[in-house]
């Protein structure tokens, strides 16, 4: 026989009743006081897990529950009667440090693993799999709060415009031609020589880069490495990455109410989220690829690398290159492949 010291309340009100909870080795419980005495049997009742030392729940058929502070005469009778095995090995296993420490160290590899490898495996898996109609969907709207935001009109030539729009088609002639690519001119004192691949197709260039390339050839090579970005979908990736982290984070934290949908998050994302180093020389590499094929000199990419390295202390909120690595380790790596 077990003897416990409880509380009862009987389900409808907050009032709390002393009584005595007794076990008997053949199953039979008795919960008795002055003013009660209620007989039931040790499979009817749903004992609680035990959570470190706080108070257990004892909770009754008919609604109402016991509460005890005498956790190690509850353990007894789960023990007798085996009655929740499970929760009990897990009290054992919390109350070991080695185990405590262990489970921390497994949890937080688990976690750093889920973002480094399964998350960039799941961007991938979801941006490969999305009709380009969503694609374009979302690149408009990113448009759209793009020009609300940084962009003006650009005061290029319409001439230049239009010479500059036909190299692009001759350059992207041997692409998958999944996207139907545009470029797309801007002026933007903020960002001041740069480019911008959105997803969907369109390549934004601002007027100060077209100043700054000495030649068409330059621009080409800028153009290169944003249809890289485009045709492997780094963009939408990099965007789908941050928001599985910040869902997976959410979720594990409980709250999800601070996740943002894609359309709202992708125009800052595209301008102040910098993109991975494994992106940034994968989009180098398929630019040297097409530069090859196009039969343009790989020295006009190095160039406007160059330039747009010494440009950089004119415009540090929005530099093209802060997103990429080192201007001489791309430079590097660019002729490194040509070998």
């Amino acid at each position: 026989m077990i003897s416990i010291k409880a509380h009862y309340y009987d389900g409808k009100s907050s009032v709390q009743t002393p009584v005595d909870l007794v076990f008997y080795e053949s199953g039979k419980v008795l919960i008795q006081s002055d003013a009660l005495q209620w007989e039931s049997t040790v499979d009817r009742l749903s004992i609680a897990a035990r959570l470190g030392n706080t108070r257990r729940n004892i909770f009754l058929p008919d609604g109402g529950k016991l509460e005890t502070d005498d956790n190690a005469a509850i353990d007894r009778v789960c023990r007798y009667f085996n009655k929740n095995q499970p929760q009990s090995l897990l009290h054992s296993l919390e109350k070991n440090r080695t185990y405590v420490f262990a489970a921390l160290l497994l949890t937080a590899a688990t976690i750093w693993a889920g973002i480094e490898f399964g998350v960039p495996l799941a961007a991938k898996t979801v941006a490969n799999s999305l009709p380009a109609h969503v694609e374009h969907k979302i690149g408009k709207e990113a448009l759209i709060k793009l020009d609300d935001w940084l962009f003006s009109e650009s005061t290029i030539g319409k001439g230049t415009q239009a010479e500059l729009n036909r190299q692009l088609q001759q350059l992207t002639a041997h692409t998958l031609r999944e996207h139907r690519y545009r470029l797309l001119f801007r002026n933007s004192t903020k960002m001041g020589a740069n480019a911008l691949a959105i997803p969907g197709g369109d390549i934004i260039l601002t007027d100060d880069l077209l100043d700054l390339a000495e030649n068409n050839e330059q621009i080409l090579a800028v153009l290169a490495h944003e249809i890289g970005h485009i045709e492997h979908k780094h963009g939408l990736r990099s965007l789908l990455q941050n928001s599985l982290t910040a869902l997976f984070m959410a979720g594990l934290l409980g709250d999800i109410a601070s996740v943002t949908s894609l359309s709202v998050a992708l125009p800052t994302f595209l301008v102040e989220t910098r993109y991975s180093r494994q992106f940034e020389l994968e989009a180098d590499r398929y630019a040297v690829e097409l530069l090859d094929k196009q039969n343009i000199p790989i020295e006009h990419f190095t160039r406007i690398l160059t330039l747009l390295e010494q440009s950089h202390g004119l415009n540090p909120e929005f530099d093209y290159l802060s997103s990429h690595p080192a201007t001489d380790k791309r430079i590097g790596t660019i002729y490194d492949r040509r070998k």
